[in-house]
C-alpha cells in the first residue's frame, strides 16, 4: 500500500486555489484528477484505492458517495473547503452502500492527509474482507442445508443411517467429480420432480 493510486472529482488541478490539498499531491501517489462527474463505467473501471471528492466542486455530493460506494466499494475523502455541510449526510450514514469516508480541510500537514488516506484504504480493506467472510459463511451454511435435506431424503427413501446416506453422497460426488453442494441440489431437484 505504499503507492496509492488516487482519482479526484471536483478539482481543477492546474489551479493551486482549487482545493486539492498539496500535500496530497506532494505524496508521489497516482492521482487521476477529474473536474465533472465521470460515467458509472468509467468509475468502475478505475483501479482506484481512494476517491477524494471536493465538497462545493460536486453536485449532489451526498448521493454522489453514495454511488460510489455501490459501484466501487471504495473509501472516499472529502475535502471540506469551508462549504456547508449537505443537508441530508446524516440520513445515509448508515446504509448498506455508504463507503468509508472522512473528511479534511483543505489545508492540513501531508502528514495527516496520507495517515487519514491509508486508514481509509485499510478500513475499507477490512470491510470488504468481513463482508467476503460473511458471504463464504452464508454459501457454507446455504451448502449444509441441501447436503442435510439430500441426506434426509436418502434416509427416509433408502431406511438408511445418516452416516450411510452421507456417505453416499460424498462417494457419488467424488465418482461424478463434482461439489457435494453440486449433488445434493441434483438429488433435491429429482426428488421434487419425481413426487409431482
Amino acid at each position: 500500500m505504499n503507492r496509492l493510486v488516487v482519482v479526484t472529482l471536483g478539482f481543477h488541478a492546474d489551479r493551486p486555489d482549487a482545493g486539492l490539498p498539496k500535500s496530497l499531491l506532494e505524496t508521489g501517489w497516482t492521482i487521476v484528477a477529474r473536474r465533472e462527474w465521470p460515467s458509472d463505467e468509467w468509475l468502475q473501471e478505475q483501479k482506484a484505492d481512494l476517491f477524494v471528492l471536493r465538497v462545493g466542486g460536486i453536485d449532489q455530493v451526498v448521493e454522489r458517495t453514495r454511488m460510489l460506494g455501490r459501484l466501487t466499494g471504495r473509501p472516499v475523502l472529502w475535502i471540506d473547503g469551508g462549504e456547508q455541510e449537505p443537508d441530508d449526510l446524516w440520513l445515509h450514514v448508515k446504509t448498506e452502500d455508504w463507503p468509508t469516508w472522512a473528511v479534511l480541510p483543505p489545508h492540513v500537514p501531508r502528514w495527516q492527509v496520507v495517515a487519514v488516506c491509508r486508514s481509509l484504504v485499510m478500513m475499507a480493506q477490512r470491510v470488504q474482507q468481513a463482508k467476503d467472510e460473511a458471504k463464504a459463511a452464508l454459501q457454507k451454511l446455504e451448502d449444509r442445508k441441501l447436503i442435510e435435506r439430500a441426506k434426509g431424503i436418502l434416509m427416509d427413501r433408502f431406511h438408511l443411517p445418516e452416516s450411510v446416506a452421507y456417505k453416499r453422497l460424498q462417494d457419488t460426488a467424488m465418482r461424478h467429480r463434482k461439489p457435494l453442494r453440486e449433488i445434493a441440489q441434483t438429488l433435491i431437484e429429482y426428488t421434487s420432480r419425481d413426487q409431482s
